[in-house]
């Protein structure tokens, strides 16, 4: 039997979107889920969505918006919309929620080979956002490890760095729903899964994907979900509508 690892991230507070996906992902008999990062802000649930993911998930690493949790001063660089929803999130949790997060890691190696992070593994600009080839071809010619999983863009994508050459670029390969992407042994990857909870490639469906250590492959999955009903419960909350209107927009 193949070893195959669900990969979710950036779940942001939507239980509704989570629960679909873990339901997905124990339908296939994957026996293996991690999680990026950013489980908490924007979206209504963020007790339920730390809970699911302590019971389901192997392990959980910190993102940017769990360390406004522990580090309110850390609001300063988030838009007004992100900072009143992470206020309002703060509100919310209790011990047994603060504590899941003060547990959890910055990274995590799955093998010595493979690193997890919410952003980057090493130090860039434009806090750890790895979006343009540039971006990653600076992460890919530092980074010690030959795979990483990493999030926080919101965008599903794969970039390459083919090893042993004198002038190397990342290349960005084209994932697809449900297409294997294959990880040569001669190159460097970093691997992002996209966003379960707020989506920002254009598709509303949460984004996930499945990493097979023994066929060395990627697919990126796609889930569909009610999207209106966390849109409306959004704005029941009485969080920023903003955010209801960009899961209806996927973006």
């Amino acid at each position: 039997m193949s070893e195959r690892i669900a990969v979710i991230s950036d779940i942001h507070g939507n239980s509704v979107a989570l629960k679909a996906v873990l339901e997905e992902i124990s339908r296939e008999g994957i026996e293996r889920t991690v999680c990026l990062g950013d489980v908490v802000g924007y979206g209504p649930d963020p007790c339920e969505c730390l809970r699911m993911v302590a019971d389901h998930c192997e392990f959980t690493v910190r993102g940017n918006h769990e360390d406004a949790i522990l580090k309110p001063s850390q609001t300063s660089n988030f838009n007004p919309h992100a900072r009143e929803a992470i206020e309002w999130t703060s509100r919310q949790l209790g011990p047994t929620e603060r504590k899941i997060i003060a547990n959890m890691p910055n990274w995590f190696h799955l093998s010595r080979k493979v690193v997890c992070v919410h952003d980057s593994p090493v130090p860039i600009e434009d806090p750890g956002y790895i979006r343009s080839t540039s971006e990653a071809a600076q992460v890919l010619t530092s980074m010690a490890e030959r795979l990483c999983l990493f999030g926080h863009t919101h965008v599903p994508g794969v970039f390459q760095m083919p090893v042993g050459r004198r002038f190397i670029k990342a290349g960005t390969l084209q994932v697809s729903d449900g297409k294997p992407t294959s990880l040569p042994v001669d190159s460097k990857f970093l691997l992002n899964p996209g966003s379960v909870g707020q989506p920002r490639d254009g598709d509303v469906r949460a984004s996930w994907a499945v990493l097979d250590m023994d066929q060395q492959t990627f697919t990126l999955r796609r889930t569909e979900y009610a999207v209106y009903a966390v849109k409306n419960a959004i704005l029941s909350a009485g969080l920023p509508s903003v955010l209801g209107q960009r899961l209806a927009l996927g973006a």
